[in-house]
């Protein structure tokens, strides 16, 4: 049962660098076959009181471990949503949209009538 302990605290190390690099299936495949393992030796009767202790702890861990970062990634999605919106208002209010305003062309503003238009 020590290679199965020893796997067991492995995990969570495995766990931590595949967090950082952005990529669980490494640790989701050793976590299955560690499954596995742990459900077989209890069918067979040869699992330890320490082991199965041990499984059950580091199991409880990394719930609240990816419950945690699940809230994080909640929270900052929030906060960037959030800051997006603070943003955008904030230039709106310091740089207002111009407003459509008919004005006269300046091309009729300045010229003067046509004297054949005068005639008609």
């Amino acid at each position: 049962m020590a290679d199965l302990d020893e796997r067991l605290l492995s995990s969570l190390d495995g766990f931590f660098h595949d967090i950082e690099i952005s990529n669980m299936h490494n640790s989701l495949s050793k976590w299955d076959n560690i499954v596995k393992d742990v459900v077989g030796s209890h069918h067979a009767g040869t699992l330890d009181p320490n082991t199965s202790s041990l499984a059950v702890s580091i199991s409880d861990y990394m719930q609240t471990l990816c419950d945690s970062f699940l809230h994080l990634e909640v929270k900052a999605e929030g906060h960037a949503a959030e800051l997006i919106q603070k943003l955008g208002s904030t230039a709106i209010k310091e740089n207002p949209p111009p407003t459509c305003s008919p004005s006269p062309s300046p091309s009729r503003a300045t010229r003067s009538p046509s004297p054949s238009s005068s005639q008609l």
